[in-house]
């Protein structure tokens, strides 16, 4: 596998987390007790402003919440690039051999992208939900119509995040 794959996939998996929340709309299955979709699915991009510039875009599958949950990545042709699985005992991460263990959702993002990412916040956005999450700015306006933004703005490197969901 290319250091330039390995790069591109560290940012997909990173941001996967991010796109968890970013922009979703229900596609499938939901939470009967609480009424809150716990199933999206479509397509993400992710534009991470480093030296050089990394960008990655796949299709996505998101199951759960910020407890217990799993996110897969496609390829155009539907193949899997990876998949993430966590819960409360802790969290997988699944690309080509054998899969990486970590103690928690935060430590594989922080493994995958240099920085723990707003999981709960993620979910709270495709929910429809803006909450206060420093270092981070969604927009929503769009959700309606299946598409979402979010911007890291601080303290770390700049990225834009895009989320269409399937309708």
């Amino acid at each position: 596998m290319s250091a330039r794959y390995r790069s591109g996939l560290r940012l997909v998996l990173a941001f996967a987390i991010v796109l968890i929340a970013g922009c979703a709309s229900p596609t499938r299955a939901r939470d009967p007790n609480a009424g809150h979709p716990t199933h999206w699915q479509g397509r993400l991009s992710l534009k991470v402003d480093s030296t050089p510039v990394q960008a990655f875009s796949a299709d996505f599958d998101l199951q759960g919440d910020a407890v217990v949950g799993s996110l897969s990545f496609f390829s155009p042709l539907g193949s899997t690039l990876a998949r993430l699985q966590w819960g409360t005992g802790g969290a997988q991460l699944q690309t080509t051999g054998e899969p990486q263990h970590f103690e928690s959702l935060d430590a594989l993002t922080r493994h995958t992208t240099g920085a723990v990412l707003p999981v709960a916040s993620l979910f709270e956005w495709l929910k429809g939900s803006s909450p206060p999450t420093p270092g981070w700015e969604v927009d929503l306006r769009a959700l309606s119509d299946g598409r979402l933004t979010a911007q890291r703005v601080e303290p770390e490197t700049p990225a834009q995040l895009k989320i269409i969901l399937d309708r």
